[in-house]
Parts: structure tokens; sequence; C-alpha cells
């Protein structure tokens, strides 16, 4: 992992210039995952441009030498929702998303 962002500058930076008005591609194994997790495709979309909602992000160095975006949405009090990216050739690889319903505070080391 290269690093956790959780200023909202450095956000906000992120997602302007690696992450809005890109293609959003659903990649195979996106959906295998999703469908496991029993997170439909409809509710990725629908929380993914939420991004006032995103209170962190963890960037990381992938093996093929990719940098990925993970953002964090803060739903509500007991819903996180996170969403993993790589762009890609100006386009977005959506990778996995995991609907969190508690409190991830020690991951963040918040409190």
């Amino acid at each position: 992992m290269i690093g956790l962002i959780r200023d909202k500058k450095e956000i906000d930076e992120i997602i302007t210039q690696n992450i809005k008005g890109k293609k959003l591609i659903f990649t195979q194994n996106f959906g295998i995952r999703n469908a496991m997790r029993d997170i439909s495709d409809e509710r990725v979309l629908e929380v993914f441009p939420q991004f006032d909602k995103v209170f962190a992000i963890e960037k990381k160095l992938l093996k093929l030498g990719d940098t990925g975006y993970e953002l964090f949405y803060n739903l509500s009090n007991n819903i996180t929702f996170s969403i993993a990216t790589i762009t890609k050739r100006g386009s977005l690889l959506l990778i996995h998303a995991i609907e969190y319903k508690r409190s991830l505070g020690k991951r963040f080391k918040i409190g």
C-alpha cells in the first residue's frame, strides 16, 4: 500500500484527476465478487458518484505496476461502502465493492 489519504483536499484532487469523467468498466472479477456479496451493479452506480461522501482513499501500487484507488464512502452511521478502482487508458476499471455494516474505526485509526 502506498498510503491512506484522509485529507479532504487531497481526496478531491485524486477524484478530479483519476476518477471523475472516466468510462466505467465492470471487470469480470467485479461481477463475480459482487454476486457473492449480493451487491448489484445498480447499487454501485448509485453510490459511486456521491464523491462528497468519500472520507478516505487507500492508494495502492498493484503487482502489474498500476495504481489502485479504493474509495470509502460514509453512507450512514453504520454503513460504509468501498469501491476499488484502477485507472487504465482513460477508463476506470471497477475491481470490487464492499458494503460494511460496522465501524471501520480501527482500520482508519479513528477515535
